[in-house]
């Protein structure tokens, strides 16, 4: 018997959206190639249980086989679920869920961050997208799997983890975390009263029954306080429900708009995803939203949508790029394997797989340079930051200058802003980040500056 339902995985370091097949074994004739190359595969295990130098188990050997096989597809995705992974994805699934609030790939060899999660373990300790986790308590990480490294990563509620972090243009540094019980307020609003614009932060395209309708009650709130247009920030939205996303987009498109098309193998078509009635509509209300390297899945579609349709501008930089659906096939002995068996399309029929959308306009986010790379390490060095921070761990611009002032006489050549920037982060490890902070937000700036300027 055949069922289908959308899922999102949400373990310690892992949220990806899903579809979920539990199907009968297949039958399937192997080809010649095919059966010549598992005869020399059981041969090969008959010599390493008899005569390799170390006592070998037969169990991690066809294992290791396993996760050969799903690896040379090159798809960072398609992963073997032991009994253990396999059943706490089931519990997973169910609602919140322990760890450190991140999304992790394994890509080119190494453990990559997709994003982090807002007011989560590793959101507040700072961690970035496209941070490389090189180390997780001691254990390097080139010689892991995925399964690997998030198995270590996980834990029980209370319990510390340290993991090394690799940036760039930044001295690999350690982070200590404590796994915590995620419970994610997926929706997050506020009015910037004098510009008269919306601001909206969606988290995670998760809670199918309960964010679409926040989502629009939140454009609603907004518009009836005076908002005029809305920003959504979809920055280190690792995305979600395919459906939530096709919700959300139907907000801002007329009835019949396409929003996603999802393409199986050759480019065949399997579905188009097209705007319905849904919640209702705000048509005519300017749109900007945010994205960064860290939107991904269901952040991109919504994107993608509003862009080919002309309703909102993209501002930020370029998204993650990962468009597309995986399944999750039932196997025996209660495990499973995850397949990338589609992938999404936006309305213009541009794969966002591996590519990303671009935005309408780039605008990098406050952060270090290739030229400042020197600088960071003489820093590090000296332990400035760190020292600086404990001596005056209340940010303010008096403290902020104080701290420029300091660099400059040490020679560390970092402009102002970026010193400002460092010094409010380091500040704000452990707190709880206001939801706002044009300061240091470039990109809200400009975002700001457009709907200002469409109102003319």
């Amino acid at each position: 018997m055949k069922f289908l339902k959308n899922l999102s995985w949400m373990g310690t370091g892992f949220i990806l959206a899903f579809l979920i097949f539990a199907l009968p074994p297949k039958a399937k004739a192997f080809s010649q190639d095919a059966e010549e190359y598992l005869q020399i595969l059981h041969e090969i295990v008959s010599y390493l249980e008899t005569d390799y130098v170390e006592k070998v188990n037969e169990a991690d050997l066809y294992k290791g086989a396993i996760q050969g096989i799903l690896s040379s597809l090159k798809d960072p995705h398609s992963r073997f679920l032991n009994k253990e992974e396999f059943k706490e994805l089931q519990s997973e699934t169910r609602g919140s869920f322990g760890g450190l609030g991140i999304e992790v790939i394994f890509q080119d060899g190494k453990i990559l961050i997709v994003s982090p999660i807002d007011d989560t373990p590793a959101s507040r300790a700072g961690l970035l997208p496209e941070d490389k986790i090189i180390e997780i308590n001691g254990n390097k990480t080139q010689s892991m799997n995925l399964n690997d490294a998030i198995s270590l990563m996980r834990g029980e509620v209370g319990s510390g983890v340290s993991l090394m972090i690799e940036r760039k243009n930044v001295k690999p540094f350690s982070v200590d975390l404590v796994r915590e019980m995620i419970k994610i307020q997926y929706i997050k609003k506020e009015l910037l009263k004098d510009d008269k614009i919306g601001y909206i932060r969606l988290l995670q395209f998760m809670g199918k029954d309960t964010t679409g309708k926040e989502f629009y009650q939140a454009i609603k709130d907004l518009t009836n306080q005076g908002a005029q247009s809305l920003v959504i920030d979809l920055r280190n939205n690792p995305g979600g429900l395919l459906d939530l996303a096709v919700q959300l987009s139907e907000i801002f498109l007329e009835k019949g708009k396409e929003v996603v098309s999802v393409r199986g193998r050759d480019g065949v078509m399997i579905r188009s995803y097209k705007s319905s009635t849904g919640l209702g509509k705000f048509l005519d209300l300017p749109v900007v939203i945010l994205m960064n390297n860290g939107s991904a899945s269901a952040s991109e579609i919504l994107a993608g949508a509003l862009k080919d349709h002309k309703r909102a501008k993209l501002v930020g930089t370029k998204s993650f790029g990962k468009g597309s659906v995986q399944n999750i096939y039932n196997l025996p002995h209660n495990t499973g394997v995850a397949l990338t068996i589609q992938k999404y399309y936006t309305p213009s029929g541009v794969s966002i797989h591996g590519k990303g959308i671009e935005p309408d306009v780039l605008i990098e986010p406050v952060g270090p340079k290739d030229d400042d790379k020197f600088y960071f390490e003489k820093l590090s060095k000296l332990n400035l930051l760190k020292t600086f921070t404990k001596e005056n761990p209340a940010y303010s611009k008096k403290n902020a200058d104080l701290f420029y002032q300091k660099l400059q006489k040490e020679k560390i050549l970092l402009s102002e802003e970026l010193s400002h920037f460092l010094y409010y982060s380091e500040s704000m490890i452990g707190k709880k980040a206001p939801l706002i902070q044009l300061e240091f937000d470039p990109q809200l700036k400009v975002a700001i500056d457009l709907l200002n300027k469409s109102k003319k």
